[in-house]
C-alpha cells in the first residue's frame, strides 16, 4: 500500500522567515563570494539566506569574545574590532 503524504516540500527544520534587504553593489558582490566559497566547501548550492545566517553567526561569536560593548560608539570602529583583533 502506498504511503500517504501531503504534496509539496516538507517543512523545514529550521523556522525561516523571508525579509527585504538593501545592499550595495560591493555588499553584494562580497555576500555572492562568500555564497561561493561556502558552496564549494560543502559540496552544495548553498542559499544566500544560509550565507547570510552562516556569516551572522560568526559575528555573534566574535563579538562576545571581545567584551567591548561599551567601549565602540561607531560602526567603523566595531568593523575595524570584529576584523583586527585576533
Amino acid at each position: 500500500e502506498p504511503e500517504v503524504r501531503s504534496p509539496g516540500r516538507p517543512p523545514g527544520i529550521v523556522p525561516r522567515r523571508k525579509v527585504g534587504l538593501t545592499l550595495s553593489q560591493g555588499e553584494i558582490t562580497e555576500l555572492e563570494h562568500w555564497q561561493e566559497r561556502f558552496s564549494k566547501l560543502m559540496h552544495r548550492s548553498v542559499s544566500t539566506g544560509e550565507t547570510v545566517g552562516i556569516l551572522t553567526r560568526i559575528c555573534t561569536t566574535r563579538f562576545t569574545r571581545l567584551k567591548v560593548e561599551n567601549e565602540i560608539d561607531a560602526l567603523t570602529a566595531l568593523v575595524e574590532k570584529l576584523v583586527g583583533e585576533e
